[in-house]
């Protein structure tokens, strides 16, 4: 019997491993991420954004405490350089007015991808090698809004940050 949980064990371990030092082993074998299969959480693990793939970059916006999972999207921003971002909750299909869009907006702004030495930047395309963390730009803020129960004003900066955690290849 106790043979058997080893290997699980170590499992577990190799995973945990590998999620907290993907940077660094990227780093150093040569291999990297594309940005279209990242995956990124706060600190605590308590929001996560997972990148599905996709050219577009869509993601999915995960939070500790929520049985599902919000849509993101990606877009250029307007009259600016950069990327901005949206969170989207039960939107209707098809046409919808901007009143029902507001409704089902959980989150909407900027995406910036940091540095090592944590310069702001933009975030990269989806093939290119995937930024080492993202800042989603009032994040905290709506989270804290929409879901006051979950968040009592979270330091923006524990949950707008996101450090990349998993390659999903």
């Amino acid at each position: 019997m106790k043979t058997a949980a080893l290997p699980i064990v170590a499992m577990v371990v190799v995973q945990l491993t590998a999620a907290t030092n993907l940077a660094e082993a990227e780093a150093t074998s040569g291999r990297s991420c594309p940005q279209a299969l990242a995956a990124y959480a706060t600190e605590d693990q308590r929001v996560a954004v997972e990148f599905t793939g996709a050219p577009d970059l869509s993601f999915w916006l995960l939070v500790e405490g929520l049985d599902g999972k919000f849509e993101g999207y990606t877009y250029p921003a307007e009259g600016e350089d950069g990327t901005e971002g949206v969170a989207l909750d039960n939107c209707p299909d098809g046409d919808a007015t901007g009143e029902e869009i507001a409704a089902c907006t959980v989150w909407q702004g900027q995406v910036q991808a940091i540095g090592a030495d944590e310069t702001i930047g933009n975030l990269p395309l989806s093939g290119e090698p995937a930024a080492g963390s993202l800042r989603l730009v009032g994040l905290a803020g709506a989270l804290n809004e929409r879901l006051p129960d979950l968040f009592t004003d979270p330091p923006n900066d524990k949950i707008e940050k996101l450090t990349l955690s998993a390659c999903q290849e």
